[in-house]
């Protein structure tokens, strides 16, 4: 981050976003990094402040109202052909792409946006201002001088200076898409943890030993470079890829058995490799099949295959992003309602809303298939909101006690407190009639400040249950930490409850820690009779599943 402010210290952007929060939360970064920051929400805004000031690097996003963000660059490049542009968008539509290349935009950053594809933009574009003044401060200057210092920085331009490789511009700058060729690209594991325990300058050596090793074994008609933090990529067209496999597999062991030593240290890493094949499209196949491989864990070779689970989920999020942009703008949301039983009474006490979605031809279809694009695209806070909004409409006017689901996105995005008290006083409920669900993971690892906001609800009167109790990573200190008041045990251990043993033993443990720290336990999944007259006998305090009723759209 130092190294990023110290280019980016003297110049003034213009960010262009329409989402408020999105906004904000980008301005609190920019803000650290440069000396001036602007900001516009739409196109119009922003081409009128353009010609108000200069900007050395105009980012906007693409939808937008009035002026979208391509129509936006336009207007700009004809005013000022050299303005440098960053897009951040969340659509991976590639004729987006293209038309932004076509109109000369310097980076394309797809949302959700991770920092470290962040810094590399703007670390990129910073260098090219960068270069750019520098040719303009000595344009003056002798004409020998002028083109020493020019070709000084086009060595730069291409070159990275820890190791002396090419880097990544090279590699898109001198690629031939007209040529086959194999690409292997190497991730170093761990390599964070290794900056961590080691220190930054530790972590420097460990990457120019790794550029050592390979350059020494790099075959003919073979070009190598660094083109990120801890990533090397090695292009050849003298390898097919059955000679270039076996030699993934000597580089990889060849690294793990490798000891850097560094002052009293030794240092032993291993590396993931991916490989991929062909004139186009060859960093990002080979970029897959790397996410791919470090997905089944480290010291891993894996070779791009057309259609790839990473792959398939990229052409979901491009048919789904407008459905569910359409659901969210339409508010096609619709909360269903699952009674919970008190067992002592038999009778229902409170509910479960559960989000349905009304399809174009408004049939209720369950949101299971948009959930994991909601999740990938910072998208599900907005569905939370919406379930939030339409479940306190509805029991404005009883007073049974119900849940909503709380992910650890909506405890990310620090929104709740404040949007659960505005909805408390406009449907006049009290926070003791709410009960918040979070997943047990929640408890387990906690979202960035979740305990102490879930504490803070608490103090509020809504009420916390844990779901999916047992599955996932049980923490009881934390559980016992948050407070709660109810525990749902996992449909998993319920619905064979009757005549799996260990589902029993499961259940009746989770049943006595609940009871210990004077939380309720909720059966979920309870589907038939045998079922229920197991959870009487553990006196587990309520059930829930189809044996009562399925989830409806009104209360009974």
């Amino acid at each position: 981050m130092n190294q990023l402010k110290r280019l980016t210290k003297n110049l003034n952007i213009l960010y262009v976003e329409d989402e408020e929060n999105s906004r904000e939360q980008l301005c609190e970064i920019f803000h650290l990094l440069f000396n001036s920051t602007d900001t516009a929400f739409d196109g119009e805004d922003a081409f009128e402040k353009f010609n108000q000031k200069e900007y050395d690097i105009l980012i906007t996003d693409i939808n937008m109202p009035r002026m979208g963000g391509l129509e936006l660059i336009r207007k700009v490049k004809i005013e000022n052909p050299q303005q440098n542009i960053i897009i951040i968008s969340a659509h991976n539509n590639p004729h987006y792409l293209i038309e932004a290349i076509d109109l000369g935009v310097d980076n394309f950053i797809m949302k959700p946006l991770r920092i470290e594809q962040l810094n590399h933009a703007l670390e990129k574009v910073a260098h090219i201002i960068y270069s750019h003044k520098l040719m303009e401060r000595y344009s003056q200057n002798l004409e020998e001088e002028v083109e020493e210092k020019t070709a000084r920085l086009a060595h730069q331009y291409i070159t990275d200076e820890l190791t002396g490789l090419l880097n990544r511009n090279a590699l898109l700058k001198k690629f031939n898409h007209n040529e086959d060729k194999i690409m292997l690209l190497m991730s170093i594991d761990n390599f964070d943890n290794i900056n961590i325990t080691y220190g930054y300058e530790r972590g420097d050596i460990v990457l120019q030993e790794i550029a050592k090793i390979l350059l020494s074994h790099i075959p003919n008609n073979s070009k190598l470079y660094r083109i990120s933090s801890n990533e090397f990529a090695l292009v050849s067209s003298a390898y097919d890829m059955q000679t270039m496999q076996s030699f993934a597999k000597q580089i990889q062991s060849r690294i793990l058995e490798h000891e850097i030593l560094i002052e009293e240290f030794t240092i032993k890493v291993s590396v993931t490799i991916a490989l991929a094949e062909g004139n186009k499209n060859l960093l990002k196949n080979a970029n897959i099949a790397l996410k791919e491989a470090q997905k089944l864990g480290h010291n891993r070779i894996n070779t791009y295959h057309k259609n790839s689970s990473i792959e398939l989920l990229q052409f979901r999020i491009q048919e789904y992003m407008p459905k569910l942009r359409r659901i969210i703008a339409n508010k096609y949301i619709v909360p269903y309602f699952q009674p919970i039983i008190n067992n002592q009474t038999g009778k229902i006490e409170k509910y479960e809303c559960l989000a349905r979605i009304l399809d174009d031809n408004n049939q209720v279809q369950s949101p299971l298939e948009f959930l994991d694009i909601a999740e990938l695209t910072g998208m599900l806070p907005e569905l939370t909101r919406i379930m939030i909004d339409k479940s306190f409409k509805v029991f404005q006017n009883h007073s049974y006690e119900f849940s909503i689901n709380i992910s650890e996105y909506d405890l990310n995005d620090g929104y709740l407190r404040e949007y659960l008290a505005k909805k408390l006083k406009q449907y006049n409920i009290k926070a003791s009639q709410v009960v918040l669900e979070v997943l047990e993971g929640i408890s387990a690892i906690g979202a960035k400040n979740g305990l102490e906001q879930l504490l803070n609800l608490k103090e509020d009167g809504f009420s916390i249950a844990i779901d999916d109790f047992g599955v996932q990573h049980s923490n009881f200190e934390r559980v016992h930490l948050m407070q709660v008041d109810y525990l749902k045990i996992d449909g998993s251990f319920i619905k064979n409850i009757h005549t799996d043993t260990k589902s029993y033993h499961v259940a009746k443990t989770i049943s006595s820690f609940g009871k210990s720290i004077g939380a309720k336990v909720i059966a979920e999944y309870v589907h038939c009779q045998e079922v229920q007259d197991v959870i009487l006998e553990l006196g587990i305090d309520y059930s829930q599943g189809f044996y009562f009723s399925e989830p409806l759209n009104k209360l009974q």
